[in-house]
This record gives structure tokens, sequence and C-alpha cells, in this order.
């Protein structure tokens, strides 16, 4: 009897652990906030840009021509300059990932950051794509490319730290 009631409370105590969330490592909301301020002021830079070609600072040769992708066809979206919708992107995962965000457990803050990185790897592969039918890259472009997929990467461990968790 001594022994049925030790194997319940060791099973219960394998319950409660499995559900308690596991601490976030500290690096993850600094890497997130460095990768996410670069995304920033690249989108931002790319917004003067758009409107401002002029101060575009780019170098130029037969592969890299920032000029030739910023004001191609596909540098804009139903008429939205895409460096816009970055800088949207930017200040919306910088929403989802200050302290109150990453410190709460409704669901929707946690599913937000994923389908807000998920959305932004879908841009990626478009620009790309935009940029081989282009023949030319865009170094500025690729630095936001880059950005995204890093923090891509870092919400889907974040994620996977989750796994067996319950929302």
């Amino acid at each position: 009897m001594v022994q049925h009631a030790e194997s319940r409370d060791e099973t219960e105590d394998a319950t409660s652990t499995a559900s308690t969330p596991l601490a976030r490592p500290a690096w993850f909301p600094v890497t997130a906030w460095v990768l996410t301020l670069v995304g920033l002021g690249i989108s931002v830079y790319l917004t003067v840009v758009h409107y401002q070609e002029s101060l575009l600072v780019c170098t130029t040769n037969s592969t890299v021509d920032c000029h030739a992708v910023t004001t191609s066809k596909y540098s804009e979206l139903a008429g939205v300059p895409l460096p816009l919708l970055g800088l949207a992107f930017f200040i919306g995962f910088a929403a989802l990932i200050t302290p109150p965000a990453l410190r709460s457990d409704r669901p929707v803050l946690r599913w937000g950051r994923l389908a807000g990185v998920c959305v932004g790897v879908l841009f990626v592969v478009y620009l790309v794509t935009a940029e081989i039918l282009l023949g030319k890259i865009c170094l500025w472009c690729t630095g936001v490319h880059a950005v995204t997929v890093l923090l891509f990467v870092l919400v889907l461990f974040d994620e996977f730290r989750r796994i067996g968790q319950v929302d």
C-alpha cells in the first residue's frame, strides 16, 4: 500500500514537471532584439531610399545592383512598397518580443511570433525568387532576408523548447 502511494506521487511529480514551462534561455530575448533592431534599421533605410533614391548606397556590378532590385516591378506588392511591409513586420515583431509579451502565457502572442516569422520567410522566398528573375542581388535586401531567416530559426527553437507543454 505504501509503494502504491509513492508511485502515485512520482507520477504526479512527472506530470507537473511536464506542464511546467521551461525557462527561456537568457540569450533568446537579447538575440531576438538585436536581430529585430538590425532588420528594423535596414527596413527604415530601404523605406527612405524607396521615396528618395539618391540616398541609396550600394556597390553596383554585374551581379550586385540594389537600384535595379529596389526599383523593379517586384519592389511593390499591390502598390505598397516592400520596404514598408518589412518595416511593419519588424515593428510588429518587436511588439511580440517585449518582456511582457515573452513572459505572457497567452497562446496568441506565441502563435503570433510563429505566424509572423513564417509569413516573413514566405516573403524572403518571394524576394529571392524576384532577385533570381532579375539576375541581380540587393545587399541591403539580403541583410533583411538573413535577419528574417535567423528570427525564424530562433522562434522555431523556442517552439521546440516547448514541445510537450500544454497551452
